[in-house]
């Protein structure tokens, strides 16, 4: 019997798929890196702007009547994020807990083109409250 000094071809098929594989999963980190560094582009991008819009919807969302009774709140839809006019957002008020009904449940929801692709989102507790100061306010 001769000495073979070569890789057989099922040797070669078996190298080829583990270097395919090794490229793919390499491949695979690259795209999730690049959904990674847009998510925080975003994040970045939006971040200064998120705690003064919820400040002032916190004080602007409740609404009274000429009477003084409450409204249900009128959350904006599609408006334009103060701050990064590149971005709109949704605000959506679930209904208040028996445990605290003076509290509600809010999430704003953050997109750009669409507002069924949302990029981000940030939940709070809305209090269920006029500011002294609206309250004084010449009623229409």
């Amino acid at each position: 019997m001769k000495n073979r000094a070569g890789m057989t071809l099922i040797e070669v098929l078996i190298a080829m798929a583990i270097f395919i594989f090794g490229v793919t999963a390499v491949l695979g980190l690259f795209q999730l890196g690049g959904g990674l560094e847009a998510r925080a582009r975003v994040e970045a991008e939006l971040a200064p702007a998120i705690e003064p819009l919820i400040r002032t919807l916190r004080e602007e969302t409740w609404r009274q009547d000429a009477q003084g009774a409450w409204l249900p709140p009128a959350p904006p839809s599609g408006d334009a994020v103060p701050g990064a006019p590149d971005y709109h957002y949704d605000l959506i008020v679930y209904p208040g807990s028996l445990d605290h009904p003076d509290l509600v449940r809010a999430q704003l929801r953050f997109w750009r083109t669409a507002p069924d692709r949302v990029l981000a989102q940030s939940s709070f507790l809305l209090p269920r409250r006029i500011p002294v100061e609206r309250r004084l306010q010449k009623r229409p």
